[in-house]
This record gives structure tokens, sequence and C-alpha cells, in this order.
């Protein structure tokens, strides 16, 4: 066991064991050498560490040895010495499927660092303090946790049928530094620490060349920010918990008998539920109830048309699942868990996307690849859920779009394509296929996956087990908002795009508009153009269509 992992391991235990205590000297800990090197580490084992902050560093800059060592030596000094500073995160904007723009903050690498090291010891202190009705960005928990929790409360036992989907209003960017400083003082007592996480919740953002100041919110694009959030919402967890969740089985049958009621609190990051075995009307008290708390201990607010109460009979969505009460004749009533509508609309909007006339020049290899890296990846979100029709009638629609896309491509009749592309797979089935080298590479198939039940868990801190490495909070989601659309060098050209956005003011270079931005060659790359920064445009992609070029425009 490292001396790291011992020293979790003990903040962990204590945490534990004692509710109360105050962590006094854990600034020296950010200090050690050997604690920043691993946090480097784990900076740069992300995917995002080749995207640079506004100083430029990106995990290229750091490949020697030796860079990495001056990297570290120097960052040790600055927090030492007490000189460090955050730098204001880099905004840029990524499209959503909806068609709107998301805001994305990408700090620098050395900001990226100093926040692992303060999850490197924040995390095992509050491990031990957080409910398990909460599973949002915790380590070894994930999104089925939450539904496979509903299963325990949706049944004739114990009758939770009255659902409170709560909305926060832009939770993580809504949060108070004051109060978020003022929950975090109860437990740490070392101000060096405190002042450090202040600074972060300072550090402002540069969007172009403008900087905005930040007096609420979470670091945006911060690797502690989501543990930051889930400290602040805790103090939701600790309400419902003190008052309904920690009652003992004879006072909630006394509440059932007075007509009252019990209610259940599920959360993940700021998507939470709250579920009743009262009545309606007792529904819309408690929304009333932890709508005035929210309001009036975090600032935060609830939207109006965001927030529902519902029945589990008409059914709702949760973290991209459709859950609904099934009542049949016939048999007991169940709880059927589906894959969301709208989830089902992306996913279609995504393959939609991947076999468009613009990727005719993708190769049918890297096609096949990036469509079943899609189909792998979405699939098994849902692969604990009633999901096996669905996957039958999405394995149909994929398998059509993809046979268009080939018969476009090619510019032959679909009679050569499958002469082409439609091989017997293992003997058994004939499927779309192609050959790579010796092999055949297969379309994948959704409804091949088994579908497995997944049994309900509370784990414990993994930080008391002391063999838990802290790592980069990654989001459990079907479909990333970035996806490998089969061009072998689509990361290297969204690296650039996003470059260019950062540089120019994510506008169109023509009409100034910010939506459906692509990049222009100004010489194509049939007549050598490269792609590089001088030789390219931000443009609309109506702008794109009417701007020409030297040579064919991509």
């Amino acid at each position: 066991m490292s001396d790291i992992i011992k020293t979790q391991h003990s903040l962990a235990i204590k945490a534990q064991h004692q509710a109360e205590h105050q962590f006094d000297d854990l600034y020296r800990l950010i200090c050690r050498e050997d604690w920043i090197r691993t946090a480097l580490t784990a900076v740069l084992s992300n995917t995002g560490a080749k995207t640079a902050g506004i100083d430029g560093i990106t995990k290229k800059t750091l490949a020697a040895e030796s860079a990495k060592t001056e990297f570290v030596n120097a960052l040790r000094t600055e927090l030492q010495t007490k000189q460090f500073r955050p730098m204001p995160v880099r905004r840029v904007y990524i499209p959503k499927s909806n068609g709107k723009q998301r805001p994305l903050g990408i700090p620098t690498l050395k900001d990226r660092t100093v926040q692992m090291l303060l999850k490197m010891v924040l995390e095992p202190i509050y491990e031990s303090d957080f409910l398990n009705c909460s599973n949002g960005f915790r380590p070894q928990r994930r999104t089925q946790d939450c539904i496979a929790r509903l299963d325990s409360y949706i049944n004739r036992r114990n009758k939770y049928y009255w659902v409170i989907e709560g909305d926060i209003k832009a939770a993580f960017d809504s949060i108070h530094h004051q109060i978020l400083l003022k929950i975090m003082a109860k437990r740490i007592a070392d101000n060096r620490l405190l002042k450090l996480v202040e600074s972060f919740l300072k550090a402002g953002i540069m969007e172009g060349h403008l900087f905005k100041h930040t007096d609420i919110g979470t670091p945006q694009g911060g690797i502690c920010s989501p543990l930051l959030a889930n400290i602040y919402l805790h103090q939701l967890d600790l309400y419902w918990w003190q008052k309904y969740g920690n009652l003992d089985r004879k006072e909630k049958e006394r509440r059932r008998t007075r007509h009252q009621g019990n209610c259940a609190l599920i959360r993940y990051a700021d998507d939470w539920l709250l579920l009743t075995n009262g009545s309606k009307a007792e529904a819309m008290r408690l929304k009333e109830e932890f709508s005035i708390f929210l309001k009036e201990e975090l600032q935060l607010e609830l939207s109006p048309e965001k927030t529902h109460i519902t029945h589990v009979n008409d059914g709702f969505d949760f973290l991209g699942f459709h859950i609904q009460r099934y009542v049949s004749g016939h048999d007991r009533p169940k709880m059927l868990v589906t894959p969301a509508p709208k989830n089902i609309k992306k996913f279609k909007q995504t393959i939609k996307e991947m076999t468009k006339r613009k990727w005719f020049q993708d190769s049918p290899l890297l096609k096949f690849s990036a469509l079943n890296a899609v189909l792998r990846g979405w699939i098994n979100y849902y692969r604990h859920c009633n999901v096996k029709e669905i996957a039958k009638d999405l394995d149909f629609w994929v398998n059509q779009r993809l046979f268009r896309w080939l018969c476009k491509r090619h510019k032959l009749s679909p009679k050569h394509i499958i002469k082409m592309y439609k091989l017997r797979e293992e003997g058994r089935r004939f499927n779309l296929g192609i050959r790579n080298g010796d092999k055949i590479l297969y379309l994948y198939r959704l409804s091949d996956l088994p579908l497995t039940k997944y049994r309900s868990r509370s784990p414990e801190n993994p930080y008391i087990q002391g063999e838990y490495r802290t790592g980069v909070p990654l989001a459990d989601l079907p479909l990333s908002e970035q996806v490998w659309l089969g061009n072998a060098n689509n990361s290297q050209w969204r690296e650039l795009k996003e470059t260019i956005k950062a540089e120019r003011g994510s506008k169109c270079q023509v009409c100034s508009s910010t939506i459906n931005l692509d990049l222009h060659h100004v010489k194509a790359r049939k007549s050598k153009g490269k792609d590089e920064v001088e030789n390219l445009q931000l443009l609309c992609r109506d702008c794109h269509v009417q701007t020409p070029s030297y040579g064919r425009s991509t």
C-alpha cells in the first residue's frame, strides 16, 4: 500500500468514526512531491489533457520526463510559498443534440493538477459523510444504482407511487461561494486549503479575449467541481434524512396511519427524485417544503417548468431511463424500465449524422468501426433494463441507414452492395460486414447483448478498503456529446476547431452567427490545402455552403 493510499485510508477511517472532527494540516499533503506527481499522472491519463487552457500547455508539452519533473518542482514551490493562483478557465462551446450550444470550460493543466490534489485530500473525508441516496460523480457508483433503488420503493409493499421530479435551475452555476465555504469549514479546519478552494471559485472565465468574473458557481470543467457540488447538495440529503429518512419503523407506521405518508430521496448530482407513499396533496406539500429549503438554505431555485409531480403509472424520465409501473390484468404490477424516448431520438440523430452524405469520403472500414463503438456504448448503458424489443427495432433501422450510406458512397445498386457487404456471420445469419485482412468486421447488433438484472447495492467508502486510487470523474451517460464519426483524424480536427473557436470568438467570420459552426478550407484539401489554422475559416453552415475555396471545400 503506497503512502498516499495509507493517508487517504486514515482520513476516511477518521471521518467515519468521528462525525464532528475538523481536519487540519491538510495543505501540507498537496505540497508533497509524490502527491503532485500522482495527481499529474491522473490528469495526463485523461483525454482532455490534449486540449490546452489559456496558457497553451497540453499533454504533448509534458511528453518528456524532464518536462514533467520541472513542472512538478515548479508547482510544488508555488504551493509551498503560497504563490499559486488559478488562471481563468477557457470557455468554448460544443453543439448539443437540440441544436443549441453547451458551454465547456477548459482549465490549464496546472490548475487541473491542483484540483486533482484537492480531490485526493477531500474525497476520502466526504465519502464517509455522504448518504446512500446520492450516487452522482462518486467513486464506484453509477446511474444504475439510482434506478435499482427505485425497484425497492415502487411496489405493493412500500407504495411510493407519487414522484416529485426535482430540477434545480442551473445548479452547478448557482452554487453560492460563501455558503459552500461555510459548509466545508464544518469539516475542514485548514484555512490554507479553504482559501485555495475559494481562489478556484473566484478564478473567472476567459471567453475569447473577454474576462468574466465568477461570483457564483463551481469551477467550470474543473476536476473537483462535481465533488464541491456534492458537498453543497449534501445539505439537501441531510435535511431529508434528519426529517424523513432516519425515522424508525414505528414512526413511519404512525405517519401512514395519520395519512401523511413517508418519503424517499434519490439523487444523482443535481438530478433528484422525491417519492412518497402518501397522497398527491402530500406530494405537493413536500415539493413546496423542499423548494423553500433550497431557496432559504442554499439559495437554489426549482425550475417550475421542469419540476413535475407524476404518478408512477403514468411514467417519468430519469437519467436517460423511462420508469413506469405497468399494471396488467393477468399478472402483478411491475416496474418497467426502458430507454427514455428523447434518448432514443438522440441515438438516432447520432447515427443519422454519422451516415450523412458529407461523410462519403470516409473509409467504410472506419465507418463500421465508428458505428460499432456508438452501438456498444449505447446498449451497454441500457443492458440492465427492458430494452430487447427496442434493440431489435433499432438494429433494423441502423442496418438500413448503413446500407443506404454504402449504396450512395459507392454509387452502386443495392444488388451490388449486397454482394460486397452482406456476409454470413458465424455460419448462422447474414449481416453487413467488411473484410479487414483475414478477419471480417461485422456491424454490431444491439439485440445480441444479453440483458441482466442489476442488483441494488450500497457500497461503502472505497477509501476505507485501502486500495482505491482517486480518479478523474466521468459522467455516466448513454452517449457522449462528441462522437467519433469515422474519420481517422476526427479527434485532431475537433481539437483544431476548438482552438480556432477560442481564438476567433466562437462566431462565423462572415455573418457573426454562433450556431452550427464549421471549419472551411480556404485552399481545398484536393488542391493540397493543409489542416492548419492559417488555411481555415470558422463559418456557419449557411455561409460554409456559399463560400468558395481554391478547389473543393470540405
